[in-house]
């Protein structure tokens, strides 16, 4: 009787801890049946086809459970590094279109899907003058490119503006005219580097018969700067910038928007 007994226990203890009667009660598990796969929502900072008026924003995120990791990106740029953060912080952002992407994860490895949020900056009210983009990043020894774009303006036929640069962290590399006033009439572009002084003066101007000119937002030049330092630089307008109109009237700037270069 004894070992009758003995010989039951076993059995007893092998069928309470069969495979299909497991229930697993983590909920970062797959194999728990009431597993929900991670899941990411924006709390706040935009919405679908939201229209921005600054070029800066933090946008608010959360996600279906806990101790859950994050990235996002802008556009197409590259994603962020995963993070338990609940925000994102965008800055710098140019005028147009963009779009925000957000991804979550589990520490298991369990990734959501990606959500893509289209929204609009139109933080900038013409008439203005401002590079595009507004933020470069490069390194050392690298050429990188800005548009100079007159934004939003009204019968401009002129343009005359000064940049201003540290000779020591950059060098301008080359100017070419825009397509501001393109197939108008006669053009006149200028420029004149003075790399001693930390100066670039830039000139642009259409005239012809029927006193042609230029409404809406395009580029004036674009202007090549080779990298020569590490660190945050600023290339800004002086202040002197004008716009003018086929009588040579001026157009008043509501505001001019710098460029910057962060080379690490």
């Amino acid at each position: 009787m004894i070992t009758a007994i003995k010989l039951l226990i076993p059995i007893l203890f092998l069928v309470s801890c069969a495979p299909d009667e497991f229930v697993a009660d983590n909920d970062y598990d797959p194999e728990n049946p009431d597993y929900i796969p991670p899941i990411v929502s924006i709390v706040d900072g935009i919405t679908i086809g939201q229209t921005v008026t600054t070029e800066n924003l933090t946008i608010e995120y959360f996600g279906n459970l806990s101790k859950m990791l994050f990235r996002n990106r802008l556009d197409t740029s590259n994603w962020t590094g995963w993070t338990n953060n609940l925000f994102a912080t965008l800055n710098y952002m140019d005028e147009g279109d963009h779009t925000f992407s957000l991804q979550g994860m589990f520490t298991t490895g369990d990734t959501s899907e990606t959500i893509s949020v289209p929204f609009t900056v139109d933080a900038v009210d013409g008439p203005s003058l401002m590079f595009f983009p507004r933020r470069i990043t490069a390194t050392q020894g690298e050429t990188v490119t800005f548009s100079i774009i007159a934004e939003e303006v009204y019968n401009l036929a002129g343009t005359e503006f000064i940049l201003t640069y540290d000779p020591a962290t950059v060098s301008v590399e080359n100017v070419l005219t825009g397509d501001i006033f393109s197939d108008m009439g006669d053009i006149f572009f200028f420029y004149e580097d003075k790399p001693s002084e930390g100066k670039l003066i830039i000139t642009s101007a259409v005239w012809g018969s029927g006193e042609p000119s230029y409404t809406g937002t395009a580029v004036i030049a674009e202007v090549s700067i080779q990298i020569t330092q590490l660190g945050e630089i600023d290339i800004i307008f002086d202040g002197s910038e004008l716009f003018r109109d086929p009588d040579n009237e001026s157009i008043q700037i509501n505001t001019t928007i710098p460029g910057k270069i962060e080379s690490y």
